[in-house]
C-alpha cells in the first residue's frame, strides 16, 4: 500500500511559526550564502532598495485610497466569451496586483451544496483533525466527494487555464499551460467569532529555498543584481524545476502552484475572516528578497522571517512597507473564486465578524510540468488509499471512511487532471509543451 509521506501528524499550524510551530535554527552557512549571492558592491542593492521604497510609497497612495477595490475582478462568462483567456483589458492589472477575483465559477446553489455535503461528512466522522484543536475551523479533510468534484469542475479548470496563460516561458521549457493538474488541499469552515485562525502575513512555496536553491534563485536574478525594475514575475522558465521544499516541511508544496486559490462555498464579506493581500507583486518580492542582503543585514545568517521547513513570515518589524499596504479582498459570494500569485504576500483577517460561517475550498492553479507530474502520481496513490496527500501532515483521517470519494466516481475529464489517464498530444504543441505531455504520460504510466 502507498502511504502518505513520512511527515509528522499535525494541522495547518505545523508550518507557521506565528501559529506556534517552532523556529528551527538557521545554520551559520547561510551567512556564507548571503556573501555568495549578494553583489560585491553593497551600493548596488542599497540604491536599488531606495528606488524601491520610493516606488512603493507612490503605489501605497492608490492602495490606501481604493482599499479592496484595487483588486481586479472578472467573471467566468467573460473568460469563456474571450476564447478561454482573460480579457486583454484586465491582464495588466492582474499582473500588477498579483490577485484577482473570478465571479460565478460555480453556480451558487451547487457551491452551497458542496458545503452542506462536507459538513455532513465531518459530522459523520467525529475525530477528524483540524485547527484549532479545540474548535476546528481548518479541517484535515481532502477526499470528500464535494472536494473532488469541485477541483475538477469544468469552470474551475477554465479559470485555472486562463490564469496559467498570463505566464510565459522559454518555448523549450517542459511546461504545458493548457493542461491544469489537480492539487488536493484542505478546506475551511470558519465559524462566527473565531479569532484563532489568524494567519499573519506570509509567503508560501518555500522559504529559505528562494535564496538557497540555485534554480529557484534564478527566478530572481534581476532582483539580486539590483535591477528589480526588470524582474518579470510571470516568467515560468525557472520555476518549474525550482525545489520549493528542501526541508520536507509539513506544509511544503511539491507541485508548482502558479496561482494559489480558493473557491468560496459561502458568502464572505470584508471582516468575515477573509483573505488579505499586498496588492502588488513585483515590488514586495524585490523587498523581501533584497532586504536580508543589504549591507546592514549581512553580518547575520538571519533571512528575516525565512526559516528552514516553515512558511516565510512577513512581519511589521522586518517588512513594514509590505504589511502597511495589505488589503482585504472584495466581498465574494458562493461559487466565486479568489486567486493570488505564488509569491503574493497574504494573510487572513484576524477575526471572523460575520453572523454566518466563512467557508472556502483551497484549490490552486497548477500547470503541467515534470515536477508536478511526479507529485501527482504520489497524490494518486493517496487518493486510492484514502490517506493524506503527500505534502500534508500524515494524519490519514479518511483512510477507513466508506463514504469518501474514490477513483470510481471520476469522469473521463476528471481522470485526466488526477493522473489516471494519459493526456492526448496535439500537433500545435510547442517543443516544451510536447515534452511536458510526454514526460507526464511516462510518469503516470508507472
Amino acid at each position: 500500500m502507498i502511504r502518505s509521506a513520512n511527515k509528522a501528524k499535525g494541522n495547518i499550524s505545523s508550518v507557521f511559526a506565528h501559529l506556534g510551530a517552532s523556529k528551527p535554527e538557521i545554520d551559520p552557512r547561510f551567512l556564507d550564502l548571503k556573501k555568495q549571492i549578494a553583489p560585491k558592491n553593497p551600493d548596488i542593492l542599497r540604491k536599488a532598495f531606495d528606488r524601491l521604497l520610493n516606488t512603493m510609497e507612490k503605489e501605497s497612495q492608490e492602495i490606501r485610497q481604493r482599499g479592496s477595490a484595487v483588486i481586479p475582478e472578472v467573471t467566468i462568462e467573460d473568460i469563456k466569451n474571450n476564447g478561454g483567456r482573460l480579457p486583454e483589458k484586465i491582464i495588466p492589472e492582474v499582473k500588477k496586483r498579483g490577485t484577482v477575483v473570478i465571479r460565478n465559477i460555480v453556480d451558487r446553489a451547487l457551491a452551497a451544496e458542496y458545503k452542506s455535503s462536507i459538513q455532513d461528512y465531518i459530522q459523520r466522522h467525529p475525530g477528524i483533525v483540524g485547527f484549532p484543536e479545540d474548535n476546528p475551523q481548518v479541517w484535515e479533510v481532502y477526499w470528500s466527494k464535494a472536494q473532488v468534484q469541485a477541483r475538477s469542475h469544468p469552470n474551475f479548470t477554465a479559470a485555472a487555464i486562463a490564469l496559467n496563460h498570463i505566464w510565459h516561458g522559454d518555448k523549450s521549457a517542459p511546461v504545458n499551460l493548457d493542461n491544469n493538474l489537480v492539487y488536493c488541499d484542505r478546506m475551511r469552515i470558519r465559524q462566527p467569532g473565531d479569532g484563532k485562525f489568524n494567519l499573519a502575513g506570509h509567503i508560501d512555496g518555500g522559504s529559505l529555498e528562494r535564496w538557497e536553491d540555485p534554480e529557484y534563485r534564478r527566478c530572481y536574478t534581476k532582483i539580486l543584481e539590483g535591477k528589480w525594475e526588470e524582474y518579470d514575475p510571470y516568467d515560468v522558465t525557472h520555476r518549474i524545476e525550482a525545489n520549493m521544499d528542501l526541508y520536507d516541511a509539513p506544509g511544503g508544496c511539491s507541485m508548482f502552484r502558479i496561482f494559489q486559490g480558493w473557491l468560496a462555498i459561502s458568502k464572505i464579506t470584508v471582516g468575515g475572516g477573509t483573505l488579505r493581500v499586498c496588492p502588488l507583486i513585483k515590488e514586495p518580492t524585490a523587498y523581501f528578497m533584497m532586504k536580508p542582503l543589504l549591507e546592514e543585514n549581512m553580518n547575520t545568517s538571519n533571512f528575516m522571517g525565512a526559516w528552514p521547513g516553515r512558511c516565510q513570515d512577513i512581519t511589521k518589524e522586518d517588512h513594514s512597507h509590505i504589511v502597511d499596504n495589505m488589503v482585504s479582498v472584495p466581498d465574494v459570494d458562493c461559487g466565486d473564486g479568489v486567486f493570488w500569485h505564488c509569491d503574493t504576500v497574504h494573510a487572513v483577517e484576524p477575526h471572523q465578524t460575520m453572523s454566518t460561517d466563512s467557508s472556502v475550498l483551497y484549490i490552486p492553479s497548477t500547470p503541467m510540468c515534470p515536477r508536478s507530474s511526479e507529485y501527482l502520481i504520489r497524490q494518486r496513490g493517496a487518493f486510492e488509499n484514502g490517506t493524506t496527500p503527500p505534502d500534508f501532515p500524515a494524519n490519514d483521517c479518511e483512510e477507513h471512511f466508506h463514504d469518501r470519494a474514490t477513483p470510481s466516481i471520476l469522469t473521463d475529464d476528471q481522470k485526466l487532471g488526477m493522473g489516471f489517464s494519459p493526456i492526448p498530444e496535439s500537433e500545435n504543441m510547442s517543443d516544451g509543451e510536447l515534452k511536458a505531455v510526454r514526460e507526464h504520460n511516462r510518469i503516470i504510466s508507472q
